[in-house]
């Protein structure tokens, strides 16, 4: 909507549109928010673009707030294909980015390398940015010894890659604001990792992997500029396991908010785009198993039952040992959903280590209790800072329970209202004191009932 029929609209009167002119701030602001209108390029052999293509959509839109899809899926399974839209470059001026998940080895007909260089033609004529995944890197290869334009525009050569099976990726340009929700590393959960020949000139590696079968790390993520176009460009997502993944979809959505200008440089979406669930949350926990946490004594008291991981038991702790950094955090926020019975204890430890018996001995925890008979209720940073008597809860209810570890700075919330804050000072010593560690679940006794659901963490640079 142009700032012309937004006051209009707002029933503003003739006399007061003469302010316009001194209100430009304004006008950027309303033009900022307007939606960021994603064309979908998608298809192509070897790869499942039926589902990838729902699982990137409803992805990106949980993660990135004001903004609309155009799926092209006209190819369908063909390896071999012109799309329609692609005949001439008029069709780029109708959107705002393009993301390409595709996989068109080839063009069906013989104008193969007048196809390609229109399609990047259309991107320089209406400086239209572009997010490359995957197979995308591996379209058009056909053409590679008549042109390299594909090529120089997503910033990398590659013709082939390696064997099916997982590796782990790491970061490279931490500073990047693309990888400011990226953890350090992650293995993924399945993998088919693109050989990279070179880089273009000027593209920027912001994330590798090292690969088993040729003996060498290969770039998996990097940013590119083709005259002035910005390109995000990531050879993950070859099984739908490793798209879907909440860690990829974060990256895709950084990317993109970074193409399409809408990234701030602490990797925050800009003001109007920050989605419901955000861009840089990581799941834990699958919903479905306690694989990736291991017990200590009494593993019986942890077991997962219809959508929640169910504690009640004698003495335990459950310690999250997954893929996510390996579970040593620095600095993270680590968000999950809590149900108390009445006079129920519990305990969510960070900073701490596996340990076979007793109490953790490392770290700090986070209280859980709304009645009982212990006096440090939930939001306690338990016997260090301690929220005495009144819970900010009832049991009987789920609540959201917030934690936030930035430097020496320790902040809880409960539904959204902050509860606790503590400043570590540099003088403290011992175990029970911020290093760096995993997160643990605890059941503290036979008669408490705790549940725990939907557990998140987004860790943050060191």
């Amino acid at each position: 909507m142009s700032l012309l029929n937004y006051l209009f609209k707002s029933g503003l009167s003739a006399l007061c549109m003469c302010c316009i002119i001194v209100i430009p701030a304004f006008a950027d602001e309303l033009q900022d928010q307007d939606p960021i209108r994603v064309l979908m390029i998608t298809g192509g052999g070897w790869h499942d673009y039926e589902v990838q293509k729902d699982l990137l959509e409803e992805g990106l839109t949980d993660r990135i707030g004001n903004i609309e899809f155009v799926i092209d899926y006209e190819s369908g399974s063909e390896s071999t294909f012109s799309l329609t839209r692609h005949e001439n470059t008029d069709w780029a001026r109708n959107h705002d980015l393009v993301l390409y998940n595709h996989c068109h080895t080839g063009v069906d007909g013989d104008d193969g390398v007048e196809y390609v260089e229109r399609i990047v033609e259309a991107h320089v004529e209406h400086q239209l940015p572009a997010v490359v995944l995957h197979c995308g890197m591996h379209s058009y290869r056909n053409y590679r010894e008549d042109t390299s334009v594909w090529s120089d525009f997503i910033g990398a050569y590659s013709y082939r890659h390696e064997g099916h099976q997982p590796f782990t990726v790491e970061a490279v340009d931490t500073a990047h604001p693309i990888m400011a929700n990226f953890p350090r590393t992650w293995r993924t959960p399945h993998g088919e990792l693109y050989e990279i020949v070179e880089l273009a000139q000027g593209a920027n590696p912001i994330a590798r992997a090292y690969g088993i079968d040729t003996d060498m790390y290969h770039d998996v993520a990097w940013t590119n500029k083709y005259e002035g176009v910005r390109v995000f460009s990531s050879t993950l997502g070859h099984h739908n396991v490793t798209m879907g993944h909440d860690v990829n979809l974060n990256l895709v959505a950084s990317g993109l908010l970074w193409a399409a200008g809408k990234l701030n440089d602490d990797g925050t979406a800009k003001n109007g785009y920050e989605g419901e669930r955000g861009h840089g949350w990581i799941s834990i926990w699958d919903g479905e198993s306690l694989d990736g946490w291991r017990a200590s004594e009494n593993t019986e008291s942890f077991w997962v039952e219809d959508d929640k991981i169910v504690v009640d038991g004698p003495r335990s702790h459950l310690f999250y040992e997954g893929p996510v950094n390996g579970g040593d955090f620095i600095n993270f926020e680590m968000k999950s959903d809590v149900y108390t019975y009445p006079e129920a204890n519990s305990g969510i430890f960070f900073h701490t280590r596996f340990q076979d018996y007793g109490w953790p001995q490392h770290g700090y925890e986070a209280q859980v209790n709304a009645t009982h008979g212990d006096r440090r209720k939930t939001g306690s940073l338990y016997a260090v800072n301690d929220v005495m008597d009144d819970a900010p809860h009832e049991d009987h209810e789920w609540f959201h329970y917030y934690i936030s570890v930035d430097g020496r700075d320790i902040l809880f919330k409960v539904d959204d209202e902050v509860v606790m804050t503590y400043a570590e000072p540099r003088t403290r010593e011992g175990t029970i004191s911020l290093n760096r560690g995993t997160v643990a679940l605890q059941a503290h006794d036979p008669n408490s009932r705790i549940y725990f659901r939907d557990l998140y963490i987004r860790v943050w640079p060191d």
